[in-house]
């Protein structure tokens, strides 16, 4: 295993990265555990976290330490039984659950599975994919919330 992914997580977390964010999208399964294995090695060497977007599967079978989910996947997962009980199996493996958020709507619906932490989003603009909510910047962030005074 190895390849420009592994590369990039290693140089990550050589320069410090405690938790890495793994996205791989468009390829088949195998290769999707084989770069999870690789960049799960790269992180346990240097004793930080990888987080694996949408594999649940995969990133228990490889060790990962957490997965990532966008509002589809979570829905997806949401909406049927089977797709529930993934989620319960990453909470007995002892997998973290990360969500993605870009409403209030979607921060409730992420909080009834109960995620060790949501993402709250975007910030900034990004390229590397398709995002239907303008970047709020950075000072929502900062901003009390809607009850309450400053």
């Amino acid at each position: 295993v190895g390849g420009a992914r592994q590369e990039s997580v290693a140089a990550a977390v050589a320069a410090g990265a405690r938790d890495v964010q793994l996205r791989i999208k468009g390829t088949g399964a195998a290769r999707v555990a084989s770069e999870v294995r690789g960049a799960q090695a790269a992180c346990a060497a240097a004793g930080a976290r990888l987080w694996v977007n949408d594999y649940g599967r995969i990133a228990v079978s490889e060790g990962a330490y957490g997965v990532h989910l966008g509002q589809e996947d979570l829905a997806a997962l949401t909406d049927s039984e089977a797709g529930m009980e993934e989620l319960r199996a990453l909470s007995d493996a002892g997998v973290r659950l990360g969500v993605s958020t870009h409403t209030f709507a979607e921060l409730a619906a992420a909080l009834a599975v109960g995620p060790s932490y949501v993402a709250l989003g975007p910030v900034f603009a990004t390229t590397s994919k398709r995002v239907v909510a303008a970047a709020a910047g950075p000072a929502p962030a900062a901003a009390p919330p809607p009850n309450e005074k400053a």
